[in-house]
């Protein structure tokens, strides 16, 4: 039954992303997110998000680590608060701290209007793609909204 529930906030998930897309009729609205649609349920759109790209080349999906998903909320909010967008430098302790055998990881941060301007920036970009379709087995995302900002956190690790 689990597995079903969250096939169906997948589902969910997706339609509201994909109503956000289409929301911003014309060319001089810019895109915004609908903040009514909760983080959580961002964060498993972006969990989907990268299994598919994984999935377009070739790789097998990420097991969602929910330790890891609490502390990437925890890293988003924190850069909301501040303002301040950067990566964890206690990323590793932390893998370490629950994972002793863990032997790479990555982090990807981002923050933007709307998920899908994350989503595109992260694969425009060289070393956020390369975590994305990096040699990983667990995945960890946290999501934070605030004035009107995403603040996004993955991190990988094998």
């Amino acid at each position: 039954m689990r597995g079903f529930q969250k096939l169906v906030a997948l589902f969910a998930a997706l339609a509201a992303l994909a109503g956000t897309a289409f929301a911003a009729a014309g060319p001089t609205s810019p895109p915004s997110f609908d903040a009514s649609i909760s983080p959580g349920t961002v964060a498993l759109a972006f969990e989907w998000a990268i299994d598919v790209e994984r999935g377009q080349h070739g790789l097998g999906p990420l097991v969602i680590d929910a330790v890891e998903n609490v502390q990437a909320v925890n890293w988003s909010s924190l850069m909301a608060y501040t303002g301040t967008l950067a990566e964890d430098p206690n990323t590793r302790a932390a893998i370490a701290s629950y994972q002793p055998n863990w032997r790479a990881f990555g982090e990807n941060v981002g923050v933007g209007a709307t998920p899908q301007s994350i989503e595109a920036a992260f694969m425009a970009s060289p070393p956020h793609r390369a975590n994305i379709l990096g040699n990983y087995t667990h995945v960890g995302v946290g999501v934070v909204s605030a004035n009107g900002r995403l603040w996004v956190t993955e991190r990988f690790y094998s």
